[in-house]
């Protein structure tokens, strides 16, 4: 299949091994993978803060770049930022260009295990990984059943893991709480975001993995710099970086 890359700002400046990773795992694949121009914010600092105006003309501008791509999917590896852009192309956009996008918008966990349907790796991967199942991935995207939620339990994330060889999944307690970076949240309410942060990192670390394994980039990076600081050995990984490992 021919894959658009949708590189949110954050992985672009913050975490570009990410990127780097998910384009050589999908072309691994056998997909071809194309990078369209022009792209900028999903808007999420602003619609988060109120600045509905100034979101907007970085929206259009992010939409305006997949627009009349030729490609079968566009594909991001950051939960929050794919739905974040998804939501915003809805607000403000109505065309059938529009429309024609957002449909082929995909996380790439979702992307793998629903679309190629990923079994088959090649190396083994011979650690124990404590699962970060982000908010937006779970609640918004339906990578995992919440677990608020009652009834018929699925997990998208453990699905695909779990078929390589030698790696032992573990979860910390409360296993889809809030890890505290939420965006702009991060920035208004430092304290609490803070604590909220060395909460998850200790129940991670609690787990005794030696990786927190996850979807969303930055919530691992707010993690990863907490557990740095905390001097807990565990250490993260986005899910682009290990399936690029072992195939």
């Amino acid at each position: 299949m021919k894959i658009a890359l949708f590189i949110p700002c954050l992985v672009n400046h913050m975490l570009p091994q990410v990127g780097i990773a998910t384009v050589e795992l999908l072309e691994k694949l056998g997909h071809e993978v194309i990078l369209p121009k022009g792209q900028t914010c999903c808007g999420q600092p602003m619609t988060n803060s109120g600045c509905f105006d100034e979101a907007k003309k970085t929206t259009l501008k992010l939409l305006d770049a997949f627009k009349g791509v030729d490609c079968d999917y566009v594909v991001c590896p950051a939960a929050s930022c794919l739905v974040a852009a998804k939501e915003n192309f809805h607000e403000f956009d109505c065309s059938p260009e529009a429309t024609q996008v957002i449909g082929k918008l995909k996380e790439l966990t979702e992307f793998l295990h629903d679309i190629h349907g990923l079994e088959r790796f090649n190396k083994a991967f011979k650690h124990p990984v404590s699962l970060q199942l982000s908010c937006h991935g779970i609640r918004m995207l339906e990578l995992a059943t919440p677990s608020e939620t009652k009834g018929r339990s699925y997990n998208k994330v453990e699905a695909l893991l779990s078929h390589i060889e030698g790696i032992e999944i573990r979860y910390p307690e409360r296993r889809d709480e809030c890890c505290g970076f939420g965006g702009t949240f991060a920035l208004d309410e430092g304290a609490v975001s803070g604590k909220m942060g060395k909460d998850k990192a200790l129940a991670h670390a609690n787990t005794g993995a030696d990786f927190v394994v996850g979807y969303d980039p930055s919530c691992l990076m707010h993690l990863d710099g907490v557990l740095r600081r905390q001097g807990h050995g565990i250490k993260t990984l986005h899910i682009a970086e290990l399936i690029n490992q072992v195939l």
